[in-house]
């Protein structure tokens, strides 16, 4: 019996459901952690007097977090786990996440920031642990469910700011931001394993082990995760031994990748993915800044007079209540694009998807040069 195989018969069910429940959760405590950086941008002008070049550094210390630490991740979760390795980061980016809350300094802020972003780093190791559990017919379209949860997790972030940032405080802000990696830590708790990984550990039969002079008995992990499924969704599981991997397999490395006949699309896919961080998350952070600007140019005549008056520079000023509706707009028009995504996969393919998709990004972001009513400028966003 392959692993394959097993998913298939036990099909889409209750177990899915949940998995990409937790998946999805990943992905809204991240969304969360990233807003969190251009909606803290005024506050930390304000509380230490920052520079713009300051200012950027909080944003590039957690994506540099994350650079860093994504190949030390995988390198763990090979090692010791897909779940182990989830549930070590989601419990170390709340921990950071806190530090970052209470942090005296602007210095020892951006260690936090950045211990956070290498735990984020981790995170994606739900999207590897829920396709692998996912029937191939419905793998694309709940992946790309999957990924809404940033959306989602992007509006929350802007609904949390508008209550608490002008009651409490931006500590206050990234403390409450860390509360779903804690969140997603407890779920960790109820994630099966990854079967692939039980096998090339060879964790499929049943032992006896002697343990303080008590026979305790381990019961085979990856068929028992496999039973585990098809119970969960009203299903059972032909009789069969599961299938071994070969040692080579095992213990093949990521210099594989860079091999014939891999190394092609492993180039073409590094560039698309660091071209889809550039476009995607570039564009959570501009945002703000965008519609904060865009505020701040109907007070310039005002702005101007009030610095020539006193030949100093002008107070901080933090995002008013319709900057963030407006976040939750752009946020939201996700949604729907999702939406798109899911039909588009299986009528033209994941690859005229994705071509699409950089087209009209392309074009709607070379728009945004131009200096535009804000009308126009939250369409161009949205679209």
């Amino acid at each position: 019996l392959s692993v394959t195989d097993a998913i298939e018969t036990s099909g889409f069910g209750r177990f899915q459901l949940i998995l990409c429940a937790i998946g999805g959760l990943s992905w809204l405590a991240g969304a969360m952690e990233v807003m969190l950086l251009s909606i803290l941008s005024p506050s930390l002008e304000c509380e230490w007097s920052l520079t713009p070049f300051q200012q950027s550094l909080s944003t590039t210390f957690v994506f540099a977090g994350w650079m860093v630490s994504s190949p030390v991740w995988g390198r763990v979760c090979d090692k010791h786990g897909r779940r182990t390795g989830l549930l070590a980061a989601s419990l170390v980016g709340f921990v950071f996440g806190v530090m970052t809350a209470i942090a005296p300094s602007f210095p020892l802020f951006l260690a936090a920031r950045f211990l956070v972003g290498a735990a984020i780093g981790g995170l994606p190791q739900s999207v590897t642990l829920t396709a692998e559990f996912l029937p191939a017919s419905y793998r694309a379209r709940c992946l790309t469910i999957l990924k809404a949860f940033f959306a989602v997790g992007a509006a929350i972030e802007a609904g949390v700011a508008i209550v608490v940032l002008p009651n409490l405080g931006w500590r206050w802000l990234v403390g409450f931001s860390a509360l779903p990696l804690a969140l997603m830590g407890l779920c960790c708790w109820w994630l099966p394993e990854s079967v692939r990984f039980d096998i090339s550990k060879g964790r499929l039969v049943e032992v006896f082990n002697l343990l303080f002079f008590k026979i305790k008995k381990e019961i085979c992990q990856a068929r028992a995760t496999l039973d585990r499924i098809a119970r969960i969704n009203g299903r059972s599981l032909p009789e069969g031994e599961l299938q071994t991997v070969n040692a080579a397999a095992a213990k093949s490395d990521m210099t594989e990748l860079l091999r014939l006949p891999h190394r092609r699309t492993t180039l073409q896919l590094w560039i698309i993915w660091t071209l889809f961080g550039l476009l995607y998350y570039g564009l959570a952070v501009y945002t703000t800044i965008l519609l904060h600007s865009a505020e701040l140019n109907r007070d310039v005549d005002e702005v101007a007079s009030r610095v020539r008056r006193s030949h100093t520079a002008t107070a901080c000023r933090q995002l008013s209540p319709s900057n963030y509706v407006d976040i939750v707009t752009t946020s939201a028009s996700e949604v729907p694009g999702f939406v798109l995504t899911m039909f588009a996969i299986d009528c033209i393919g994941r690859r005229a998807t994705l071509v699409i998709g950089f087209a009209l990004f392309s074009a709607c972001s070379a728009a945004l040069i131009v200096n535009l009513p804000r009308n126009m400028l939250l369409t161009r966003l949205f679209v």
